[in-house]
């Protein structure tokens, strides 16, 4: 990401933080009466804020709010860091806090996005295409190997 200069460039780089963790359908809202949500995935919804004071509880319970009866995975960016209640209360209800800066590089800020993060790397690394591809390659090689080796048993 470039550097951050707008809320909409916030937004976008907490989409792209989203869909590094595995959320590939993540889209920054594009403005307007949000509802307090500006990423949303199927399966997680984020809050960002680009500028202010520190983040409070009040917005971390205002994104709880939002995603009403729904079981999505939250998520909260903030470029300027949360207060100590704001931690406490996303810990108590399962957000996770990130920070970034003006670079866009995102920076676990509580517990639960910790947590997160090592079980998103260990997900990632499973999931990855290209461990899939270098798999079956090499599943198929075996079976080619083993065939030849077969055939030159039979005719040796």
């Amino acid at each position: 990401m470039q550097y951050i200069q707008t809320p909409h460039d916030a937004e976008l780089n907490a989409a792209e933080a989203m869909k590094a963790w595995g959320f590939g359908d993540a889209v920054a809202t594009t403005g307007g009466a949000d509802g307090g949500i500006d990423v949303r995935s199927k399966r997680a919804l984020a809050q960002v804020k680009w500028k202010g004071g520190v983040t409070g509880r009040p917005d971390i319970q205002n994104l709880y709010g939002a995603r009403g009866m729904g079981d999505e995975l939250l998520f909260f960016f903030s470029a300027s860091g949360y207060s100590d209640q704001a931690v406490v209360y996303a810990d108590q209800v399962g957000i996770s806090l990130f920070t970034y800066d003006p670079i866009g590089a995102v920076e676990a800020a509580n517990k639960v996005a910790r947590d997160f993060l090592a079980m998103s790397a260990t997900s990632v690394r499973v999931a990855n295409p290209l461990d899939v591809t270098f798999i079956l390659q090499l599943s198929i090689s075996l079976v080619v190997i083993s065939a030849t080796a077969a055939l030159l048993f039979l005719f040796a």
